[in-house]
């Protein structure tokens, strides 16, 4: 009986948010941020108690965060514990204190510098030359690009259009390499080998990992003004998570 009244009482939570941002005068990109970080918040809170012992460890989870995070989900929190409270949701008034600064464990985010990469654009003569061309134009990882197929080019629009376990997205292409990538008649021959032989081929012709290149594909995005939000969707993501670090730098 314990676990039903927690689990409605949780789901209860999860309804309410709706019902506070309806309250906010917020752009489409703000709301998206605001519903993200409370329904981690509410999702929490489905193994927790919603008193001071359960905030003061939601607190200390939050630690782990880089300090731009801990601010903007400390204070949409706050905003809708607030809400709670005064619509009789919660019975207690209560609040995430400041996350103070621990400087001793502070961790330096790092990211690389953005380099130029228009050597790379010339005749496209071997396969890891257009494997690290696709990289640097989609952010695709070896393992998608294991999964695609030439169909999934469209030449007409220069676009790559994906769909990954039902979830479709189509990225842009630049002119500079759809001119050179159209005329490849033999592209299903590679995007059918293992992540280990692509990893082989970029090798031969480039010292940069494809994990250096994705990075570059993000970097580019990001000072091209593209949102989180977007660039989460056109890389497949789940969460905002593993960009925030590429925004607070270079935003």
């Amino acid at each position: 009986m314990q676990w039903f009244t927690t689990l409605q009482k949780n789901m209860k939570l999860q309804n309410e948010i709706p019902k506070f941002l309806a309250t906010k005068s917020l752009s489409e990109n703000s709301r998206l941020s605001y519903s993200y970080d409370l329904n981690q918040f509410c999702a929490f809170f489905e193994t927790h108690e919603m008193n001071e012992a359960g905030v003061l460890l939601f607190k200390k989870n939050l630690k782990s965060l880089s300090p731009a995070a801990q601010k903007r989900k400390v204070s949409a929190d706050n905003q809708f514990l607030s809400f709670l409270y005064h619509q009789r949701i919660i019975h207690d008034f209560l609040q995430i204190s400041k996350i103070e600064k621990n400087l001793k464990n502070t961790i330096k985010v790092e990211i690389p510098q953005q380099r130029d990469f228009s050597s790379f654009y010339g005749p496209i003569q071997t396969p890891g030359q257009f494997l690290a061309t696709l990289i640097l134009e989609t952010g695709l990882t070896p393992s998608e690009i294991c999964h695609l197929k030439w169909e999934n080019f469209n030449w007409r629009f220069n676009l790559l259009e994906i769909n990954k376990n039902g979830a479709r997205r189509a990225i842009p292409l630049q002119n500079k390499f759809a001119v050179r990538a159209k005329v490849i008649q033999n592209a299903d021959e590679l995007f059918g080998k293992s992540r280990q032989y692509l990893h082989g081929e970029l090798k031969k012709f480039t010292d940069f990992t494809a994990r250096e290149l994705r990075e570059q594909f993000i970097m580019r995005k990001v000072k091209e003004g593209h949102s989180i939000y977007d660039l989460s969707e056109l890389l497949g993501l789940k969460t905002i998570v593993t960009l925030e670090k590429y925004f607070k730098k270079l935003r």
